[in-house]
C-alpha cells in the first residue's frame, strides 16, 4: 500500500465511518434482538397450542388418576395397619387399623362417582375391595383372640405355680436348713418346663406340632410317677384341681396354636389380594388414563417441534446480523489493536522506547494515548527502581540472617532449638566416632516448673526461662553446646576423656549452682533441675537414640526424688516402653470408662457412726482384676492425665453420696484427694459449686482433701482455701507428717480437719515415746481448732489408744476395707454394732496379736 492510501486508510479508520464502537455494538445488538424477538412469538404461539390441549386431556384424565391414587394409596395404607397390627398389637396399631379401614371404605364408595363414563369403579372391583378389607379386620379379631388365650394360660400357669407352692414345693424351713419333698421338687421342675415349652411355642417364628409339648409330657409322667405320694398328701382334693387346672393350661395352648396357623393361614390369603388388587385399580383406572395422556403429549410434541422450527430461524438470521456487525468491527478495531499489541510486546521485552501510532475508533485511539503515557511512565519508574535494587538486595540479604537465626534458635532464650541441636549432635557424632572421641549428653528438665507457671502465671514463667537459659550458657562453657528442647527441657552435650565420673561431676556442680535461688522482677524463684545423661558410644551411635537415652534417664532422675543425675541403664527404656503401655490403657481406661470408685468409711470413735466415706480410685482391668491408684498415679500425673481423672471422680463421687441420701443415709457425706494441678487451676471453687448444684447437695456433702507438697504453691493455694470455705465446703490436710509442713502453715491455712498418717499411729501401741507424740500432735490440732483422722487403724491396740484420746475419726482396715458405693450404707448402718465390738475387745486386749493386718488400701491420688 503506497504512502498517500496508507494515510488515507488510516484517516478512515481514525474517523471510524462516522461511527464509534458503542454506536456499531448497539446496531448489531438490535438487529440480534428483533430476531430473537420474531422467533419468540412464534415459540409462544406454539406453546400456547400445546397448553391448551394438554390443559384439556387434565380435565379428561384428574378423576381417573385421583380415583387410582385414592384407591391404592388407601388399600395400602389398610394393608400395612392391618400387617403392622398382627405384628405388633398396640392402641396405636388398632387405632391405625381403624383409620385405614375408614378410608378404605371412603374410597371404595366414592369410586364410582369418580370415575363416571368409564369403566372404573364397577360392583365388581368395589366387591373385591370390600372382601378384603373384611378379611383384614377377620385377622386382626384372630389376633385378639390368640393373644386372650396366651394371658389366660399365663394366668393358669400363675395358679398352678401357686397350687404347688401351696402343696409344699418351695419346702419348710428348719432353722438354718430348707426341707423339700423330692417328688414337689419334681413336679415344680416338670411345671416350669412345660411353662418354658409354651412360651416358646408362642414367640417361636416357626409353629411346631401342637399336640403335646416335652413339659407337658414331663409333667404328665411326673404326676403318674409319683401319684399314690400325692394321694396321701397333700391329698386326692389338690392332686384333682391340679390335674383340673393342668387339662385347662393343654387345652388353652392349643387352642393358641390352632389360632396361630389359622392367622398365618390369613395373613398369606390377605397378602395375594393385596397384589391382586393393586393389578385390578390400576387395570380400570390408571391404563386408561395413561393412553389419554400418550395421545395428548403426541400432539403437543407435534406443536413444540413446530415451535422448534419457528426459533431455529430466527436463531440463524440473528447470527447472520451478529457476522456483520463482527465483520466490520474487525475493520474499524482489530487493525489498530494489532498495532498496539505488537507495541505492548516490544514494551514487555523491555524496549521502554517504545510508542504506537494513533488511529482507529475513538475508544482505541484513546487506549494508544494512553498506553503512549504508561511506557513512558514506566521508562522513569525503571531508572529509579535500579536505584532501589541496590537497597532492596542489603535488605534481603539482613533478613535471610536473620530468619536462619530464628530457625535454629529458640526466640524465648536465644539458646539453639531442637533443629539445630539435631544437626550439631549428628555433625559431632560423626566427628567423635571417625576420632575415637567420647560424647555426652545430658537431657536437663526444671523440677516443678509448671507450678511456677500456674500460680505466677505464663509471663513469669517465661522470664525465668530466660534468666535459667543465660544461667544455663555460662555453666556450659566453651566447650558445652547447650540447647532448648521446649518447654522447661534443656540439652547440654560436651565431649569428654576420662570416665563416667567426670560427668557426675559436672552434672552435680550444675545441680548444685541451680540449687541457688534466681531473681526475677524482685522475686527469689528456686528451681531445681534434674539430668538424665547418655554417652556416645555407650549409649548410642545416633542423635535420636542417644537423646531418647538421656531421656530415659532423665525420667529415672524424677523417680528417684528429681534435683539429682541418673545415668542412662538399657532397663531404663524398658521401663519407659512400659510406662508408655501403662499410659495408654490409662488413656482407653478414661474413655472407655474403665475406673471405679471404693468408698472406705471414717468413723467417730465418740459416736460410733460413719461420719464420711473416702473415695478411692481402682483401676477395673479387662479380666475384672482391680487394680489400685498407687501402680498408675503417678504415671497419670506425669501424663498429663490427671485432670480428666479429677473430674471423673469428683462426677462419680457427688452422684453416689447423692443415691446414698436419697437411699435414706440422710448425712452422707464424701471425701475426696484433689491434685495440685487441678487445685491451683483458679477455676477450682466455682467448679465444686457447679457441681453441687448440679446434683442438688449441700456443701457440707463432700470434703477435699489435699496433701502437704501442695502448700509449696504459696499464694494461690491460700486463696482457693478461702474461697471454698466461704461455700461451706470443708478441707483437710491429708497424710500431715511425712511431708512439708509445719505446725505455722496449719494455723495460718483456712482449713477444716487434719489427716495423720499412719506412720503417726505405727508404734502408739508398743513405743511410749510414739504415743506421746501422737498424743501431742491429736491436743495440738484441737487446740487450733481442727477436726482429726487418724488413718492405718489396723490392730485393737491402736484402737485402744485412741479410744483415750478423745473425739477423733478413724479409718482403716480394722474398722472397714474400702468397699463399692452399693454396700456403703449397709456398713454405714451396722457400725454402731461393730465398733462396740471393736472396742470393747481393744480396751480388754490393746496388743491383740490376731488383730488385722493388711495394706491400706491406696487412695485415689
Amino acid at each position: 500500500m503506497t504512502p498517500p492510501a496508507q494515510r488515507r486508510h488510516e484517516a478512515l479508520e481514525a474517523r471510524g465511518w462516522g461511527l464509534s464502537i458503542g454506536t456499531w455494538l448497539l446496531l448489531g445488538f438490535t438487529l440480534v434482538i428483533a430476531a430473537f424477538v420474531i422467533g419468540s412469538l412464534l415459540a409462544q404461539r406454539g406453546t400456547r397450542l400445546a397448553t391448551e390441549e394438554l390443559r384439556r386431556v387434565e380435565l379428561e384424565i384428574a378423576p381417573l388418576t385421583r380415583t387410582a391414587r385414592e384407591l391404592g394409596e388407601s388399600s395400602a395404607a389398610f394393608d400395612r395397619a392391618v400387617l403392622g397390627l398382627l405384628g405388633t398389637d398396640s392402641a396405636y396399631n388398632r387405632a391405625q387399623l381403624a383409620s385405614a379401614g375408614e378410608r378404605l371404605a371412603r374410597a371404595i364408595n366414592e369410586a364410582p362417582a369418580a370415575a363416571a363414563g368409564v369403566a372404573a369403579g364397577t360392583p365388581p372391583l368395589a366387591e373385591a375391595l370390600a372382601e378384603h378389607q373384611a378379611l383384614g379386620f377377620r385377622l386382626a379379631e384372630l389376633r385378639e383372640s390368640r393373644l386372650r388365650s396366651l394371658e389366660r394360660l399365663d394366668a393358669v400357669y400363675r395358679d398352678l405355680a401357686r397350687r404347688l407352692d401351696s402343696g409344699g414345693s418351695s419346702g419348710i424351713r428348719v432353722g438354718g436348713t430348707v426341707l423339700t419333698r423330692p417328688e414337689m421338687q419334681d413336679l415344680s421342675a416338670a411345671l416350669d418346663s412345660a411353662r418354658n415349652d409354651a412360651a416358646l411355642e408362642a414367640d417361636s417364628a416357626t409353629p411346631r406340632a401342637a399336640v403335646e409339648t416335652r413339659g407337658e409330657a414331663r409333667f404328665r409322667d411326673v404326676l403318674r410317677a409319683h401319684d399314690d405320694a400325692l394321694r396321701r398328701s397333700p391329698g386326692l382334693a389338690w392332686l384333682s384341681l391340679v390335674e383340673e387346672d393342668f387339662a385347662t393350661v393343654v387345652q388353652l395352648r392349643r387352642v393358641a396354636h390352632a389360632l396361630r396357623g389359622e392367622i398365618e393361614a390369613g395373613r398369606t390369603r390377605f397378602t395375594a389380594a393385596s397384589e391382586a388388587l393393586a393389578g385390578r385399580i390400576h387395570e380400570q383406572f390408571g391404563a386408561p388414563a395413561w393412553d389419554r395422556f400418550e395421545s395428548a403429549s403426541a400432539s403437543a410434541a407435534a406443536t413444540l417441534r413446530r415451535a422448534e422450527k419457528d426459533i431455529t430461524d430466527a436463531t440463524t438470521k440473528s447470527i447472520l446480523a451478529a457476522l456483520l456487525v463482527l465483520f466490520i468491527m474487525a475493520v474499524l478495531i482489530t487493525r489498530p489493536v494489532r498495532r498496539l499489541t505488537t507495541s505492548a510486546r516490544r514494551l514487555a521485552a523491555g524496549d521502554l522506547t517504545t510508542r504506537v501510532g494513533r488511529g482507529g475508533a475513538s475508544e482505541v485511539d484513546e487506549l494508544a494515548c494512553t498506553f503512549n503515557q504508561m511506557a513512558s511512565a514506566l521508562d522513569a519508574a525503571e531508572r529509579a527502581v535500579r536505584s532501589y535494587q541496590s537497597q532492596l538486595e542489603n535488605r534481603v540479604t539482613e533478613r535471610t540472617q536473620q530468619l536462619q537465626h530464628l530457625a535454629e534458635h529458640d526466640p524465648l532464650t536465644n539458646l539453639p532449638n531442637r533443629r539445630q541441636l539435631f544437626r550439631y549432635l549428628s555433625d559431632r557424632i560423626r566427628t567423635a566416632t571417625a576420632r575415637g572421641e567420647r560424647l555426652a549428653v545430658l537431657f536437663l528438665d526444671l523440677d516443678n516448673f509448671k507450678t511456677v507457671n500456674d500460680s505466677l502465671g505464663h509471663e513469669f514463667g517465661d522470664r525465668v526461662l530466660s534468666e535459667i537459659g543465660e544461667r544455663l550458657r555460662l555453666l556450659g562453657g566453651e566447650s558445652g553446646f547447650i540447647a532448648r528442647l521446649g518447654g522447661d527441657e534443656f540439652t547440654l552435650v560436651f565431649p569428654f576423656h576420662g570416665s563416667v565420673q567426670e560427668i557426675e561431676d559436672r552434672a552435680g556442680t550444675l545441680v548444685t549452682r541451680f540449687q541457688r535461688p534466681l531473681q526475677v522482677d524482685r522475686r527469689e524463684i528456686a528451681i531445681g533441675v534434674s539430668c538424665g545423661a547418655a554417652i556416645l558410644p555407650d549409649h548410642g551411635t545416633d542423635a535420636a537414640s542417644l537423646l531418647r537415652a538421656a531421656d530415659a534417664a532423665l525420667f529415672r532422675a524424677k523417680e528417684l526424688g528429681r534435683n539429682r543425675l541418673c545415668v542412662y541403664d538399657p532397663e531404663l527404656l524398658v521401663a519407659a516402653s512400659n510406662r508408655f503401655r501403662v499410659e495408654q490403657a490409662l488413656r482407653r481406661a478414661i474413655e472407655t470408662g474403665g475406673f471405679v470408685l471404693h468408698y472406705q468409711p471414717q468413723v467417730s470413735l465418740s459416736r460410733r457412726e460413719v461420719t464420711c466415706a473416702e473415695a478411692l480410685l481402682r483401676w477395673r482391668q479387662e479380666d475384672l482384676s482391680i487394680v489400685p491408684a498407687g501402680e498408675f498415679i503417678a504415671i497419670a500425673e506425669q501424663s498429663g492425665l490427671m485432670l480428666d481423672l479429677n473430674g471423673w471422680i469428683l462426677e462419680q463421687a457427688a452422684s453416689d453420696v447423692r443415691r446414698w441420701r436419697d437411699a435414706g443415709w440422710r448425712e452422707a457425706r464424701v471425701a475426696i484427694n484433689v491434685s495440685a494441678q487441678q487445685f491451683v487451676s483458679g477455676r477450682f471453687p466455682a467448679e465444686v459449686e457447679r457441681l453441687l448444684a448440679r446434683h442438688g447437695l449441700p456443701a457440707d456433702a463432700i470434703e477435699l482433701e489435699l496433701t502437704e507438697n501442695m502448700l509449696q504453691t504459696g499464694a494461690i493455694t491460700v486463696h482457693t482455701l478461702r474461697e471454698l470455705r466461704e461455700l461451706g465446703i470443708a478441707t483437710a490436710l491429708d497424710d500431715f507428717g511425712t511431708g512439708y509442713s509445719s505446725l505455722t502453715s496449719l494455723e495460718q491455712l483456712p482449713l477444716s480437719r487434719v489427716k495423720l498418717d499412719r506412720s503417726v499411729l505405727a508404734e502408739v501401741d508398743g513405743n511410749p515415746r510414739g504415743a506421746a507424740i501422737a498424743s501431742s500432735i491429736i491436743a495440738l490440732c484441737r487446740s487450733l481448732g481442727l477436726q482429726v483422722t487418724v488413718e492405718g487403724v489396723e490392730r485393737a491396740g491402736q484402737l485402744g489408744f485412741l479410744a483415750g484420746c478423745g473425739d477423733v475419726n478413724v479409718q482403716g482396715f480394722l474398722v472397714a476395707r474400702p468397699v463399692g458405693a452399693e454396700e456403703v450404707i449397709d456398713i454405714a448402718g451396722s457400725m454402731r454394732d461393730r465398733m462396740t465390738v471393736l472396742l470393747e475387745a481393744a480396751v480388754g486386749d490393746p496388743r491383740d496379736p490376731g488383730a488385722v493386718r493388711s495394706r491400706r488400701g491406696t487412695r485415689s491420688h
